[in-house]
């Protein structure tokens, strides 16, 4: 019936039984349902731009759209209404030299802004709570995992552990102690975007195709 919101639990039992993919065009993301061929919900990107990637985590979708120009955005809708929480450019974000991989405690990501930086990003608004530079060592490479509530950095030589209101590290010897990091390749850790881990860290931003995802692994640092 037209203007009655459906309850989101009967929304998930719907599209359980319909055949409900969501797909992406230049300026647009639209979640559809192929079973009755009609959108649930139609969200906009910015103007102009295309959407390349498309991952999930858990009520979140992550959108990365770029424009010929070679600009880069970043856009988070809600995945039961097609809200558009927000957007921002990629660059704002994380150093165009790396993947951007999110992994999420809390309802907040945690990522590496650049080979010296460690980030905190809301979900819900887009807000950089911080973007935090920390003294790596010349050729020690890192990366982020997390472990039950634990923010870490590790290398093949060392771990640091974050922490998660300031950005502030601190060595973090019993990880080291405990694990071989010299043979660690790649991890699984908490709240990671699958997909997101995937065509980031192999991009193809000429592609016009979107692809969904869930849960996955983050790549070992050196």
């Amino acid at each position: 019936m037209q203007g009655v919101r459906l309850p989101a639990c009967l929304r998930y039992i719907i599209d359980l039984m319909n055949k409900v993919a969501i797909f992406g065009k230049k300026g647009s993301i639209a979640k559809y349902d192929l079973t009755t061929n009609k959108p649930i919900w139609i969200g906009e990107i910015s103007p102009g731009h295309k959407p390349n990637i498309i991952g999930q985590y858990e009520n979140y979708i992550i959108v990365f759209s770029s424009i010929w120009s070679g600009s880069k955005m970043v856009h988070c809708f809600k995945e039961d209404s097609g809200q558009l929480l927000w957007s921002r450019y990629q660059e704002i974000l994380h150093s165009t030299m790396i993947p951007f991989v999110p992994h999420t405690h809390e309802n907040y990501m945690y990522y590496m802004a650049s080979s010296k930086e460690v980030a905190k990003l809301s979900w819900d608004t887009g807000r950089t709570v911080f973007r935090k530079r920390f003294k790596k060592p010349l050729f020690r490479n890192y990366a982020l995992v997390i472990i039950s509530d634990e923010v870490i950095l590790f290398s093949k030589k060392d771990a640091l552990i974050v922490n998660k209101d300031t950005g502030n590290t601190e060595p973090y010897p019993d990880f080291s102690e405990k694990l071989n990091l010299k043979e660690i390749t790649t991890t699984l850790g908490n709240g990671v975007s699958f997909m997101s881990s995937i065509y980031l860290t192999h991009p193809q931003y000429t592609d016009g195709g979107a692809y969904g995802g869930g849960d996955g692994g983050g790549g070992g640092g050196e």
